[in-house]
């Protein structure tokens, strides 16, 4: 007797709306001929819509309750085509509509796959889902799940600024600067730019160069100067670089030639060629350097910065080993005695002024540090409970005064 009077309601849910988009049939459909012939219009619309079998097997699980004397009804609900927010509430509506018609104790949903169960919180709210049956063809869950975890991805890869300007926004701008190179008929720069733009993308991206750049923005007014100072250094290293390169070529072109002619000479001549290039290049080199700690000494001294004494430091060394560094491009060119006295010289007095500079700023940051870390002899009890007493007298009057 008690399974007589349980009454349940046999509820197969299309969420993204298929079957009232395929055969502009209006739901809720309830009841057993009417779901049947529901399937029947779905299949012969689209064969390969998995709906239409869990409209047949809603049919089937109907059968079944049927048989074993269980008190049920069949019906089928749908949503929207988006499958959102209005597809939900939709289908709320409708399992509302169908539950007051009859006096349901229960639910029996029908599935043919992930994105319909995520019904189920709003179904719990109605009536309580007394058993869940998901309908698989072959091998179609695990393909839709993919599908669906797929989906989600290429969604925020698209949508999501943080992606989608690395994903869309970089091949947009490739596909932009081909298209008009090949329109002016320079296709050879069209693949120059692709590689160009996709090297400065992997080089932002893996050195991490705009959040480096947006961090230095935050830091102030002084961050601005970090901001000039990086780039231009690169700029002059890079301009070093080509110079050196250049005079190498002008001064000795007659070298460079018995190094292609053969190879071998380049542990003989080899020499040669690295002065040259030192000459060329070493102004400009240590110009670079120059300007990048002397943004980094502008920097800590706007920001008070402890590590002032080493930028100073870094400077102070730059400078004084440019002339043995170019006293030593001079020797490896003529091999002269007097530059390697000279450059014996300049090593010499560089690292005594390094060293003195170095005691200087070391003895004076230690003079510093008994302010903070050596400890003073304690004061008297008699001076810690007069201080105690002076600072409970004063405290109220500081707080009425604030």
């Amino acid at each position: 007797m008690a399974a007589l009077q349980e009454r349940v309601l046999v509820l197969s849910v299309d969420r993204d709306g298929d079957l009232e988009r395929k055969t502009r049939l209006k739901t809720p459909v309830a009841g057993r001929d009417a779901v049947m012939a529901a399937a029947t219009s779905l299949a012969v619309a689209d064969p390969e819509e998995a709906d239409a079998n869990a409209l047949f097997a809603a049919v089937k699980e109907f059968d079944k309750l049927r048989g074993q004397e269980v008190e049920c009804e069949v019906a089928a609900v749908s949503g929207l085509e988006e499958s959102g927010y209005k597809a939900d509430r939709k289908i709320r509506k409708e399992v509302e509509a169908l539950l007051a018609s009859g006096r349901y104790s229960g639910i029996v949903l029908i599935s043919d796959g992930a994105e319909d169960e995520l019904i189920i919180p709003i179904l719990q709210n109605l009536k309580p889902i007394v058993s869940v049956r998901r309908v698989v063809v072959k091998h179609s869950r695990s393909v839709e799940e993919n599908y669906m975890v797929l989906g989600r991805y290429l969604r925020m890869l698209v949508f999501e600024p943080r992606y989608s300007k690395w994903v869309i926004g970089i091949p947009g701008v490739i596909l932009i600067f081909a298209g008009l190179l090949v329109l002016a008929g320079a296709a050879y720069l069209a693949g120059l730019s692709i590689l160009l733009v996709l090297g400065a993308a992997f080089l932002i991206r893996g050195f991490d160069l705009d959040r480096f750049v947006a961090g230095m923005l935050k830091e102030r007014t002084y961050g601005y100067i970090r901001l000039f100072t990086i780039p231009a250094s690169i700029l002059i290293l890079i301009v070093g670089l080509s110079s050196g390169y250049n005079f190498v070529s002008q001064q000795a072109p007659d070298v460079i030639a018995q190094v292609r002619a053969s190879p071998s000479l380049i542990i003989e001549q080899g020499g040669v060629l690295l002065g040259y290039y030192l000459q060329g290049s070493l102004l400009l080199l240590w110009i670079a350097g120059g300007i990048y700690l002397a943004g980094t000494l502008l920097t800590q001294i706007m920001r008070g910065s402890p590590r002032i004494y080493r930028s100073v430091t870094g400077i102070v060394v730059l400078t004084l080993l440019f002339f043995p560094m170019d006293e030593f491009s001079v020797y490896l060119v003529t091999g002269a005695t007097t530059s390697s006295i000279a450059l014996i010289t300049y090593v010499l007095v560089g690292l005594a002024v390094v060293f003195g500079l170095v005691i200087t700023l070391y003895t004076r940051v230690r003079g510093r540090a008994p302010l903070t870390t050596t400890a003073t002899p304690g004061p008297s009890l008699e001076g810690v409970e007069a201080s105690r007493r002076q600072d409970e007298d004063t405290d109220p009057r500081e707080e009425r005064q604030d």
